[in-house]
């Protein structure tokens, strides 16, 4: 059923703060009955983009996409924007030690884009935001347009530009397999929607190695010493060469063997 054009939304400044502030460019989107910042900061650490929505159904929340992740926010809202129909699958991009998953919903009131960000400073869970599609994706085009002014501004004031590679990864098969280095240094293999995080880790007790999963909103962690890593190796080779057994747990809700495409 056809809905009545929704009104476009609205640029209310989009003025570069002052050099020496730690907020270097803003702009706010308002969007039907939600006003969204984005914002381009500085820390010691670097530049990132933070996304914040305020709107009257849920709580304020927010996501933080370091500036090696804009391009690729540029490209999936390219993609979100031109899709008119059938929803399209949903999509990770991995951008240094974050998963943000793009994915499309409906609601009454509307087609929305979704995007959760996980892994980052988030101990479980993590932070999403809803962005109304609009009429003729109206909104997604906004947002797209305005990734493109801080893209710009960066290029005008002659500050570092987005880097085009920095270590993400993007999935549209459930059981596409990519292996990438994120900017910390440290290995980063996706797996469909599951990604693991690789880093060597050093403490009072000795070197070892720390290992993330992610995978929507969930986390898994696992630390294995330094001087046990060859033998870990080695039990996972060794583990591989058994005959898998079917998983009782799967058997007992009614499905027959493991995850299907070798998934785990």
């Amino acid at each position: 059923m056809l809905r009545a054009p929704l009104p476009a939304p609205t640029v209310l400044h989009g003025q570069p703060a002052l050099m020496g502030d730690q907020e270097l460019f803003s702009e706010v989107l308002k969007v039907q009955n939600k006003i969204f910042y984005l914002d381009l900061k500085q820390n010691g650490r670097g530049k990132y983009v933070k996304i914040a929505e305020k709107g009257k159904y849920r709580p304020k929340s927010s996501v933080v996409v370091p500036l090696s992740g804009l391009h690729s926010f540029i490209q999936l809202f390219d993609l979100y924007m031109r899709t008119d129909g059938p929803d399209p699958q949903s999509r990770d991009v991995v951008v240094e030690s974050k998963v943000f998953n793009f994915s499309c919903g409906e609601n009454d009131r509307g087609r929305y884009l979704r995007i959760f960000e996980s892994g980052g400073g988030y101990p479980a869970g993590g932070s999403s935001l809803m962005v109304p599609a609009g009429w003729g994706n109206a909104n997604i085009r906004a947002f797209r347009e305005s990734f493109e002014k801080i893209a710009n501004w960066l290029n005008q004031t002659g500050l570092p530009s987005i880097e085009m590679s920095s270590g993400l990864a993007l999935t549209s098969k459930p059981d596409s397999v990519t292996l990438d280095v994120s900017k910390e240094g440290g290995p980063v293999l996706s797996v469909g929607s599951k990604h693991f995080f690789f880093d060597a880790r050093m403490n009072d007790r000795g070197r070892y190695l720390k290992i993330k999963e992610v995978s929507g909103n969930m986390k898994t962690l696992l630390v294995v010493p330094a001087h046990a890593v060859a033998k870990f190796q080695e039990a996972i080779s060794l583990a591989m060469l058994v005959q898998p057994r079917p998983d009782q747990e799967l058997m007992g809700n009614g499905v027959q063997g493991g995850p299907p495409g070798g998934q785990v």
